[in-house]
């Protein structure tokens, strides 16, 4: 699978689709880029409460 990304026109930023979702086994958030090898994280509530939190709300936001 091929990257989805878009660069911008002021900055040297590049913008990458990725996915997120939630392990209800784990209890954690994932997130990954898809094309990207080894791009894969995961975020627990105690372990990163702030980058799980910021995502949690991205997945409540879209029903998720």
């Amino acid at each position: 699978m091929a990257l989805k990304l878009r660069l911008s026109k002021k900055a040297k930023t590049v913008y990458v689709e990725h996915g997120v979702w939630f392990d209800d086994g784990t209890k954690s958030i994932h997130v990954t880029i898809p094309g990207a090898d080894g791009a894969h994280w995961s975020y627990s509530r105690t372990g990163a409460p702030k980058r799980y939190a910021i995502y949690k709300a991205i997945l409540q936001d879209q029903y998720r």
